[in-house]
């Protein structure tokens, strides 16, 4: 319990650092910081700069109900409700697997192939919308279908296109891959296909950390025994949708690439793929063109 005479920021934030350090959280001090700041209505800065300013029981109430889920291992997004991605501020919550820093990157490729024209582009296993809202709101001429097949994933995708004013270019679809688009007239009409998909080989899921694994949706994980399943789906399907000259944009696995491209080496429908690396030099991101 956060019970501290005076309850000046300074002894709660060291006593709430030290508790989340007790129960193993790695960032337990930033954590500390994000959640008293988050109570008492301020920035991480000024809790730093003003030491001595009281924290009310009612925002000590709050903090101990925050910091008995972040102990348990719950995701410090899900209890904040939000996280940043490419600029923008995500709802997040349970149900919906949180965007990571490294999928930003799957956003500049896009963003970079895509250009200012008037486009259309499809975000498949869109999650929270982060992807979608991110190239939306990136490039103005540009129209989104997310599609998701996890009904409260799409919901909070929903959620994020309204809160971010993108309703107007950015439209989610529950269903499964391509085959929420048939029937909406974008056979051979869309520009670019891409997805941050479930990629993760099922042997690998007991490995991931504990707030991954027991609070993320494993639909968002599993990509199957190789962890190419879904991947190999969406290199299928998508040429249907794209125009000549489109591409196609994957989040992929760091040991993906040589498969890949041995697989898309024999398929006639694409030119030969190209790999973007991620700041720790993995091959992070699949780039193709359909002919």
């Amino acid at each position: 319990m956060i019970t501290l005479v005076g309850e000046r920021t300074g002894p709660v934030l060291r006593a709430t650092s030290e508790r989340l350090r007790t129960a193993r959280i790695a960032t337990a001090q930033q954590d500390a910081e994000l959640l008293l700041a988050r109570v008492t209505g301020t920035s991480r800065l000024e809790l730093h700069l003003e030491p001595e300013r009281p924290v009310g029981p009612a925002a000590l109430d709050r903090l101990e109900m925050l910091v008995r889920r972040r102990v348990c291992h719950e995701p410090l997004q899900y209890i904040l409700g939000e996280t940043e991605f490419h600029g923008l501020r995500v709802a997040v919550g349970p149900g919906v697997f949180i965007p990571r820093p490294e999928t930003e990157l799957l956003v500049e490729r896009a963003l970079a192939v895509s250009g200012d024209a008037a486009r259309t582009a499809v975000d498949l296993c869109t999650g929270s919308g982060a992807v979608a809202c991110a190239l939306a709101a990136g490039r103005p001429a540009l129209a989104v279908w997310a599609v998701e097949l996890s009904p409260d994933a799409a919901a909070w995708a929903r959620r994020n296109v309204s809160r971010l004013g993108l309703g107007d270019r950015v439209r989610v679809l529950e269903g499964d891959l391509v085959a929420a688009l048939e029937g909406r007239g974008l056979e051979r009409r869309c520009d670019l296909v891409v997805g941050n998909p479930p990629y993760i080989p099922r042997p690998a899921l007991g490995g991931l950390p504990a707030e991954v694994r027991a609070f993320e949706p494993e639909l968002a994980l599993d990509g199957g025994p190789d962890g190419l399943v879904t991947i190999a789906r969406i290199l299928r399907e998508a040429p249907r949708f794209l125009l000549a000259g489109g591409c196609v944009l994957l989040e992929v696995g760091e040991d993906h690439a040589a498969p890949l491209r041995e697989a898309l080496a024999t398929d006639p429908r694409y030119d030969t793929p190209r790999f973007c690396r991620d700041l720790l030099g993995d091959e992070r991101v699949l780039e193709v063109g359909v002919r």
